[in-house]
């Protein structure tokens, strides 16, 4: 993946297998089929689990696993 390509769906579901947090953008909006806005809205809403790293946002990969069945 180059810096300004977005993963696919392979590479964003492994990097939520690998890593405790993920990005929302692009990493989760991937998977779930997201816009950048659409998926910054449900974190907003509390549909995603987030936690916050200064002002970064970063969703919890667990919650997203069970979402997802893997």
């Amino acid at each position: 993946m180059t810096k300004d390509a977005l993963p696919t769906q392979d590479e964003a579901v492994a990097e939520i297998k690998q890593k405790v947090v993920v990005s929302l953008w692009p990493t989760v909006a991937v998977v779930l089929g997201m816009s950048r806005g659409s998926v910054y809205a449900a974190a907003q809403r509390g549909d995603i689990e987030i936690i916050k790293l200064g002002r970064l946002k970063k969703a919890v990969s667990a919650p997203l696993r069970r979402r997802l069945g893997i």
